[in-house]
């Protein structure tokens, strides 16, 4: 009996313990991710705490054979800096529960072998400084800080399926959008990199 009593003490013992270190853990909220060795860097507001995470990275091996990291914006020629303000808005009337924070990354005629991109940038919502999943076709809005010319397209590169006997296989898909005040909208639910290019 005696012995039945202690487990019993022991394990309610146990239980008080794994509550109250649940009570003290907090989830950390990172601020921006930032290029580093080996990755990306944040740091927590609330402790002080850091985390790396190896670089997500979209590519345009077609056009200039950069890849850009959707979490802190490194590439080839220097890094992305994030589209203040920038919003994806669910289009359903009662939206998924989404994960992770929405990040877009922006630059201006980012590659000089590529004079008709005249802005690059990705949109990609960010956990713990992963790729998160999208949850619902959205209604993007990318403040930009840009004069488009009237003949412009927004293309967003998709890796291609099949055939893995081609290297970097990727397809470019055209997409509609509306410029207006100086906002790109446009509607999606793939994180990626997208291109804004001139047209003849």
């Amino acid at each position: 009996m005696k012995k039945l009593l202690g487990i019993l003490l022991a394990l309610c013992l146990l239980g008080t313990l794994a509550f109250a270190a649940a009570e003290g853990a907090h989830e950390h909220v990172w601020g921006e991710w930032l290029p580093s060795d080996g990755g990306h860097t944040a740091e927590c507001a609330e402790d002080g705490d850091t985390l790396t995470v190896r670089h997500h990275t979209f590519s345009t091996g077609t056009i200039s054979g950069s890849a850009v990291c959707a979490m802190c914006g490194q590439y080839r020629d220097g890094v992305f800096p994030l589209i203040e303000g920038a919003e994806a808005v669910s289009q359903k009337a009662e939206p998924s529960t989404q994960r992770g924070i929405f990040v877009a990354r922006g630059m201006e005629t980012p590659y000089a072998d590529a004079e008709n991109v005249v802005y690059a940038f990705t949109v990609a919502y960010v956990h713990n400084g992963a790729l998160a999943t999208w949850k619902d076709v959205s209604t993007v809005s990318l403040p930009l800080d840009v004069e488009l010319p009237e003949n412009y397209q927004l293309i967003r590169i998709t890796p291609a399926a099949g055939d893995d006997s081609v290297q970097n296989p990727e397809r470019q898909i055209e997409m509609e959008s509306a410029w207006e005040d100086g906002v790109l909208s446009f509607t999606t639910k793939t994180p990626a990199l997208y291109l804004i290019v001139t047209t003849n």
